[in-house]
């Protein structure tokens, strides 16, 4: 008979019990019900191991040791002391903490059977860092330092420099690294690369690249969430382009108007019949479906979302009905992996039924090293070519950019006679573009490529400000970041304060020159 560990205490970051609001019977009810389902949670935990941990009575206590603290969750009322972007059932959570275990749990990771107690320190690595990426992957940034907090109680061997969001198991080692170790200093930006295909390696792109492709390869589907201009679609689709032969993609984009017949006719396109009721891609190979702004399709009268609908009956039961033949249609060796932002503007808050059937990341915002790690490698890539002068401009005007986008998100608030005044890291992007377009033979001077950038924040930002008042502030907070960071005021940058506009037209240009792609100053 399997003897299991005594029921121990949650930690705080994952459900605690509010009984002020409960009468006593609902409260001796739920404390009944919390210990029948415990004991559920462990016989499941054990069943849900895989087959060499499974059958060895005394190596799965190194496991069920740290996952219970983590994974016993009550079914009664609970109240999150994290905000959860994409809130599930306590039970699809421990089944998601299992999956990610399990899909990590391998040789290729440092779990080797029969080495005694690195074999057990690395089952307990592993299930830390899944339980890290599973249940504590959908919270906010306050969130994670709570996550953070209740980790290090249970491994007091985590890494103090950062949070435990930083660290991975390195599987020659056997110990915690940090995902920065995994970036190559010299990254250059190859030459004529479109602005919208590049991709800076960040320690975010790496680690959401590693643990998606880490469920792509297991078969499970993925979610991932986050704020406008993080890098959700971009990070996929870098994953997917490094996928081998034998996997095959595709994207979907949904909008308001997306309907079911629409989904499963796209999907349907991308396989072939197999059999008479089954279909899967050709050649034998995985299709993977990016499903792009998933939480658009419009609610329908009773509240639900067809296209959803649909989806999650395929994940569950891996079909869906033939529309003129009413009859199944199976849809084989094929996955999601889906983006969506944060419920609003247009965005819907997806049923609970469509969320428990994906792993669900939630990616946050960046850090502000690495936003001014994305951009100075851009732009300093770009002045390579020019003028020792202007090398060193690149990173202040990072820095200055970023600086300026801080200020404009904590003073210019969304009201609702300005619902516009949403600002992101789109926005950011959008100034660098327009200053990566700069050619040597047109800006050979530091002042020269500082108005250029002078104009391009102008037309992101303050073309969007709808008074007075909010232009007169913004130019206020550029005029301050030109003294501070350039030592040159705005005056003096341009004739009586008026800042030059940049534009694409038509112009004699000189024997000596080259016609400017894009921007030349007029």
């Amino acid at each position: 008979m399997q003897h299991f560990p005594p029921f121990v205490a949650l930690p705080r970051f994952v459900a605690l019990p509010r009984f002020g609001a409960f009468p006593p019977s609902s409260i001796s009810r739920s404390v009944r019900m919390s210990s029948t389902f415990a004991c559920s949670l462990r016989v499941l935990t054990l069943r849900a191991l895989p087959q060499p941990l499974s059958r060895n009575p005394s190596q799965p206590r190194a496991l069920t040791a740290c996952a219970f603290p983590a994974l016993c969750l009550p079914p009664f009322p609970a109240r999150f002391l994290c905000s959860v972007f994409a809130p599930s059932e306590p039970i699809s959570r421990l089944l998601v903490a299992l999956q990610m275990y399990d899909a990590l749990a391998t040789p290729a990771n440092g779990v080797i059977a029969g080495e005694g107690d690195a074999y057990l320190r690395a089952i307990e690595m592993t299930f830390y860092f899944a339980l890290i990426w599973s249940i504590g992957a959908t919270v906010d940034e306050e969130g994670r330092r709570e996550v953070d907090s209740n980790m290090r109680e249970l491994d007091a061997q985590f890494p103090h420099r950062d949070s435990v969001y930083e660290y991975y198991v390195d599987p020659k080692k056997r110990a915690w690294a940090h995902w920065e170790e995994k970036l190559h200093a010299a990254f250059r930006i190859a030459p004529e690369t479109p602005f919208f295909k590049i991709l800076v390696p960040t320690v975010d792109t790496m680690r959401y690249s590693s643990l998606l492709n880490t469920l792509v390869r297991s078969g499970k589907h993925a979610l991932l969430t986050g704020a406008v201009g993080v890098g959700k679609t971009v990070t996929v689709e870098s994953c997917l382009s490094a996928l081998d032969e034998t996997y095959v993609s595709s994207v979907v984009n949904f909008s308001a108007r997306t309907s079911s017949t629409r989904v499963s006719g796209t999907i349907e396109s991308r396989v072939e019949k197999r059999t008479k009721d089954t279909w899967a891609p050709p050649g034998g190979k995985k299709l993977v479906m990016l499903i792009d702004d998933f939480n658009m399709p419009e609610k329908e009268i009773f509240g639900a979302q067809p296209p959803l609908e649909l989806l999650r009956q395929w994940m569950q039961y891996s079909f869906w009905y033939d529309l003129k033949k009413q009859t199944q249609k199976f849809v084989k060796d094929a996955q999601l992996v889906a983006c969506m932002g944060h419920p609003g503007g247009g965005r819907t808050t997806i049923s609970p039924r469509t969320l428990h059937c994906f792993h669900v990341l939630n990616m946050t915002f960046p850090a502000e090293a690495q936003i001014k790690r994305i951009f100075g490698s851009l732009i300093n890539s770009h002045l390579t070519s020019f003028d020792e002068e202007i090398k060193p401009v690149g990173d202040l005007l990072t820095s200055a950019t970023y600086e300026i986008y801080t200020r404009l998100v904590a003073e210019l608030l969304p009201t609702p006679d300005k619902p516009h005044y949403t600002f992101n890291l789109r926005d950011i992007s959008r100034v660098f573009q327009g200053v990566l377009q700069a050619q040597r033979a047109f800006y050979d001077t530091r002042d020269s490529l500082i108005r250029l950038w002078v104009h391009e924040c102008c037309r992101v930002f303050c073309d969007r400000l709808t008074t007075q008042t909010d232009s007169e502030l913004f130019m206020g907070v550029l005029n301050e970041k030109l003294t501070s960071a350039f030592s040159v005021p705005l005056k003096s940058l341009f004739k009586e304060g008026q800042v030059t506009q940049f534009g694409d037209f038509l112009r004699t240009v000189a024997d000596d020159k080259v016609t400017p792609r894009r921007l030349f100053t007029f």
